[in-house]
């Protein structure tokens, strides 16, 4: 019997990866989160958001074992839904927590400097999104690996926007922090070889 990877069954995975955000949209209808809903909806979309960052950086890994070889191709779902909740959470930010006020949002990039390391994780993500397709593949050529390489750059951009808005609950942080620096060190390790080299020269 074929196993769930076997079979190209893209249209349920993507399913999958959208059921958090129904999840979030069905329940503000229904009024679960006020009487403020765009702190916990920004908070929501962030954690998945790094999630499916975690995720899209798992994959490399995981294809070390021959039973998960097959999760390459899914590897560009997991990106484009870390970028697609990392834009939800801006947009949830702009309109139910920002209200579309332009002196509330220029305010808040007076006194919130961590909205700086998001907005670098979002163009990079964006950067990457627009350059996922096997078209943009060939047309790159070897520039496209160097500049998918920048999803390291977005991790740790992600890291430092959750240390810098943290207040007396760090238990988000840390574990996001343990997931995506250690996926990070582990492509350090892997290509350490290749940085011996450039250092050398």
């Amino acid at each position: 019997m074929k196993s769930f990877w076997d079979r190209k069954e893209k249209p349920y995975v993507l399913a999958v990866f959208l059921l958090p955000f129904l999840w979030m949209f069905c329940s503000l209808f229904l009024g679960r989160y006020f009487p403020d809903p765009g702190k916990l909806l920004m908070r929501l979309s962030g954690i998945w958001a790094c999630v499916f960052m975690a995720g899209a950086l798992s994959v490399m890994p995981l294809m070390t074992f021959q039973r998960f070889k097959n999760l390459a191709r899914y590897r560009r779902f997991t990106g484009l839904a870390a970028f697609f909740y990392t834009v939800l959470h801006l947009i949830i930010y702009l309109v139910l927590f920002a209200g579309l006020s332009w002196t509330w949002i220029r305010s808040d990039l007076v006194e919130k400097p961590y909205i700086y390391a998001g907005v670098l994780a979002l163009v990079i993500l964006l950067l990457l999104a627009v350059t996922s397709t096997k078209n943009m593949m060939k047309r790159l050529g070897r520039n496209w690996k160097r500049l998918h390489r920048f999803v390291y750059l977005a991790a740790l951009a992600m890291i430092a926007h959750l240390w810098w808005q943290v207040k007396s609950d760090t238990s988000l942080a840390v574990v996001f922090t343990l997931i995506l620096g250690g996926l990070l060190v582990y492509r350090l390790v892997i290509h350490s070889k290749s940085l011996r080299r450039v250092f050398s020269l």
